[in-house]
């Protein structure tokens, strides 16, 4: 597998990990439970800047805007005083996909995630391909029969998901767990700008065949120490709020000539900005100050949502 293809599952993951961690129990321990406020705005005050973080104006309300990390390690947290004030703050508070709402994501992953009808990925793959995922299933210790109902991209998915947390990285330390522990401690109404549902459509409609096709390179990137550098270079930008680190990653999968930079990323990333976009101008017009909560890629460059929102009228600056 070439190095831009590597990097292309390294932007996968992180665009993703938080939803394949509801379903990939193995992966993620206890969530991070966030401390009492009065304790937690106090090691904030002494925390290093993390994340990408914009105050919205709207005609009536104030929107708090944070770029997420989907994978992240305990020493990330808390963040810092001015994030968990804006928090403390808003009235509500709006992810990517509403992860509180468990039944839901439960059923969207049932539903689409997961083949049905009696078919598996054993009756599915070719023989040389299931092969390899048995090999990925025991050296990740993912359990064969929760495996083998999995269609192959959420297979993929998955097992990406799983190395990120052999390298130290968790989904169960996802920005969003951080915001969502705070908000369930003030009693905060949480929202979501999308649905589980819509964002599996994305890979769901792929046909079986490049399904399988992804799985495959997936299997070849997971023997590469290449993933681990990208991921660990991802990770670092968002580490020390390096908006323009984050905005060159980014850049570099769009130029790729890759089938993923052709045909995924435009939907997963351009795609969801614009409906983001629009959603999050609503929020600034509702007259109500809001804290919302997406993935840092999603910020960056002349096609993220702040630059979409700027040319939209909406005053966004930076902290």
């Amino acid at each position: 597998m070439s190095l831009p293809e590597k990097s292309s599952l390294t932007l996968l993951l992180l665009l993703l990990a938080t939803l394949l961690a509801g379903f990939a129990s193995t992966v993620a321990a206890d969530a991070p439970t966030a401390n009492p406020p009065r304790a937690t705005l106090s090691q904030a005050e002494i925390a290093p800047k993390r994340g990408l973080f914009y105050e919205i104006k709207g005609d009536t309300a104030t929107v708090y805007l944070f770029g997420t990390l989907h994978v992240g390690k305990a020493e990330f947290y808390p963040l810092g005083a001015q994030t968990n004030r804006a928090l403390a703050e808003a009235r509500k508070l709006y992810l990517e996909v509403n992860l509180a709402d468990s039944a839901a994501l439960a059923r969207d992953v049932g539903e689409m995630a997961t083949y049905a009808d009696g078919r598996s990925l054993e009756r599915m793959l070719p023989p040389e391909l299931m092969n390899r995922v048995d090999i990925a299933l025991r050296r990740y210790n993912l359990p064969r029969g929760s495996a083998l109902r999995m269609k192959p991209w959420m297979l993929g998915q998955t097992l990406l998901l799983l190395e990120a947390a052999r390298q130290g990285y968790d989904a169960a330390y996802a920005t969003e767990i951080y915001f969502l522990g705070l908000a369930a401690e003030q009693h905060k109404q949480v929202l979501g700008l999308e649905t589980l549902a819509e964002q599996f459509a994305l890979f769901d409609r792929m046909p079986e065949v490049e399904q399988q096709r992804s799985l495959d390179e997936i299997l070849t990137a997971l023997d590469d120490p290449g993933l681990a550098t990208h991921l660990q270079a991802l990770v670092n930008a968002w580490a020390h709020a390096d908006t323009r680190g984050l905005e060159i990653a980014l850049q570099q999968e769009k130029s790729e000539p890759t089938a993923f930079a052709r045909d995924v990323l435009p939907q997963l990333v351009d795609e969801r900005n614009r409906t983001m976009t629009e959603k999050i101008v609503a929020i600034a017009h509702s007259g109500t100050t809001s804290f919302v909560a997406v993935g840092a890629l999603h910020l960056v460059g002349p096609d993220g949502i702040v630059e979409r929102l700027r040319r939209r009228g909406l005053v966004v600056r930076q902290l």
